[in-house]
């Protein structure tokens, strides 16, 4: 396989990447031996800034104020603010200082070069949303969304200086106007801003009117507003209150962030399609499209030299990517959401991964590199097959479609179309002339690959059908469903030959022993059961304790695995029905399981976007 998107020379080293560290450096868990794709730079994020240098991104997360090295994407510090959720940010005009508004009320002056508290004062606010520096930097405004309660404090002092109050008013943001003088206040559902005299309390004037009031912010000249609301963003003249532009058309709509960049030709919406767009704003015309993040661009921040935006999304990552192309500047090779499928090739020479961000990875398993990355046209992947020959793998879409690719090149060579729903599973069986697919509309299908074409459907779960699986000699398939069922199928035919009420709750996956005698379901009872079907009854069940959303057999048939939504891997011993091996690493829901030809190695897949590499013993 050539290599279509090379990754960091500091991330091919062979597999194990050191002693208890992956590719980039980073500790692995105990039991792991690499990790597929980083968590770096992936953070729950309340508020973020520049540095005064453009080389350092300050996040504030729970209580603590995070710093990221943009330029190498290494996490080079965390300082402990405040004993209670950080909920507000602002940086001073020299990006030196930061407010922050912590939800017991107080506000935080915070020295960003020397990193200690400069000052701090209580408001009896407890549920502070937003926290401003006035221009000048001597003053600050909070917003209190339950009290509706907009506030001015002399820093120096912590003394009040206005109090201006909304009652039964949902007030969600404030910034200061452009001379300081007045304050604009995001406001929802409808009349979405507010526009408010600090000296004497008075309501000045009130104008935008959409569903809700995401973001704000003023142009360098302090003559416009610039917001972003549930269905478009809109500039404003301030001078009148004149609407000079909408900015419209993003896929959803909403617009939660907004921004000005430092040529005032243009400006940047963030969408909750994931996209950023820079548009012209006198025409407004989009002249730049790009993708950061897979939904929602909840934050941005255009640097002091005016080439950067650093984005956060509501994939959970941060992200600096350039205005003049809209690359980012560090190329991680990692799926950008849910790790959903994985799957060996018979000779073990590789390992696929399926995810929610529509893509499909190869990755070398002599040094777990990553070797191809193909989109998929029917949007988030929820399954995956490798041929029996390794050419092909076929990928179960949200869109209800099957796709077959050549692993060589990475093109679509099949499109199988005929489900309702999502695909939630394909296994090929046989020969490889054949798949299995599975989705929400309640069918399990049969289908003939090369002629692309439904051979059998085989009905009669209730609801969708969230697993399937073929016997070793592909006479026989299993399916797990919606309706806490097992059902076994007769593939020449499509009857049914028997039926397990198996748990309670949704059935998440189906697998068959080696030697096709037993069977395996996980559950969200947290049970993985194992059958005989020879007999048709339950033969065990292992008590994983939490929603089993993965589990098979490994090659030597004397033992089973289970992953769930704990984010737990454990390894169980079929005669005694005891745990051999626990292995936690990962950061949520492990929703896919897949074991090396050899039997040596586990590959697990989670939500948290990576993939951990355990050796068994």
């Amino acid at each position: 396989m050539t290599d279509a998107n090379p990754v960091s020379a500091r991330a091919t080293s062979d597999a194990g990447g050191g002693a208890g560290v992956d590719h980039l450096g980073d500790p692995l868990p105990e039991g792991a031996v690499q990790r597929l794709g980083t968590r770096r730079m992936q953070v729950s994020i309340s508020d973020m800034a520049y540095s005064a240098d453009g080389k350092k991104a300050f996040v504030i997360s729970g209580g603590e104020l995070h710093v990221w090295d943009l330029i190498r994407g290494e996490h080079v510090g965390a300082y402990r603010v405040s004993d209670h959720l950080l909920a507000g940010m602002d940086c001073d005009r020299s990006l030196r200082k930061a407010l922050f508004a912590d939800r017991s009320g107080a506000v935080i002056e915070w020295d960003l070069e020397e990193h200690r508290e400069k000052r701090r004062f209580a408001t009896g606010r407890a549920s502070l949303i937003s926290v401003r520096y006035s221009p000048e930097g001597e003053r600050a405004l909070t917003l209190d969304r339950e009290a509706s309660a907009l506030e001015e404090w002399d820093l120096e002092a912590g003394e009040r200086l206005i109090l201006i109050e909304a009652p039964g008013e949902s007030l969600n943001r404030c910034i200061y106007g452009p001379d300081g003088r007045t304050a604009f206040v995001g406001h929802q559902p409808g009349d979405n801003v507010y526009h408010y005299d600090l000296v004497s309390g008075k309501l000045l004037k009130i104008f935008v009117d959409d569903y809700s009031n995401y973001d704000m912010c003023l142009s360098a000249d302090g003559e416009r507003l610039l917001v972003g609301t549930r269905h478009k963003s809109n500039e404003w003249r301030l001078s009148d209150y004149a609407c000079l532009e909408t900015f419209t058309g993003h896929l959803g709509h909403a617009v939660p962030s907004v921004a000005y960049t430092r040529d005032d030709r243009f400006l940047l919406t963030g969408s909750r399609d994931g996209s950023i767009r820079m548009w012209d704003r006198k025409r407004a015309e989009v002249v730049k499209r790009w993708y950061p993040h897979q939904r929602y661009v909840n934050r941005m921040r255009v640097s002091s030299d005016g080439e950067w935006v650093l984005s956060y999304g509501g994939d959970g990552l941060l992200t600096e990517t350039s205005l003049e192309t809209g690359e980012p500047r560090l190329r991680w090779e990692r799926h950008r959401s849910s790790v959903q499928a994985l799957a060996f090739t018979p000779d073990g020479s590789y390992a696929v991964s399926g995810s929610a961000d529509r893509t499909i990875r190869v990755w070398e398993t002599s040094g777990w590199r990553p070797v191809r990355r193909m989109l998929n046209p029917g949007d988030e992947v929820h399954a995956l097959s490798v041929s029996p020959d390794g050419q092909q793998v076929a990928a179960g879409s949200k869109d209800g479609t099957v796709r077959v690719f050549a692993l060589e090149t990475g093109e679509v060579v099949k499109t199988l179309c005929g489900h309702l729903g999502y695909v939630r599973a394909v296994e090929y069986t046989g020969d490889g002339s054949r798949l299995l697919s599975a989705a929400d509309d309640g069918a399990v299908r049969l289908w003939d690959v090369e002629r692309e074409v439904v051979a059998r459907t085989m009905k009669g779960h209730l609801g969708g059908v969230l697993a399937v699986a073929a016997s070793p000699d592909g006479k026989r398939a299993l399916s797990g469903g919606r309706d806490g069922m097992v059902r076994e199928w007769d593939a020449e035919t499509g009857d049914l030959m028997q039926t397990a009420v198996a748990h309670r709750g949704w059935v998440q996956v189906v697998a068959y022993s080696p030697d096709g005698r037993y069977a395996i379901s996980g559950g969200r009872d947290g049970l993985a059961v194992e059958w005989d079907l020879e007999e048709g009854r339950e033969a065990q069940a292992f008590v994983h304790a939490a929603w089993v959303e993965a589990a098979g057999y490994l090659a030597d048939g004397k033992t089973v695995c289970s992953g769930g939504q704990d984010g737990r891997v454990i390894v169980w011993n079929r005669e005694t029905g005891e745990a051999v091996e626990r292995f936690s690493g990962h950061d949520a829901t492990v929703h896919a399981l897949a074991a090396s030809p050899d039997g040596g190695l586990l590959l697990s897949g989670s939500a948290d976007t990576t993939m951990l590499l355990w050796r068994l013993a």
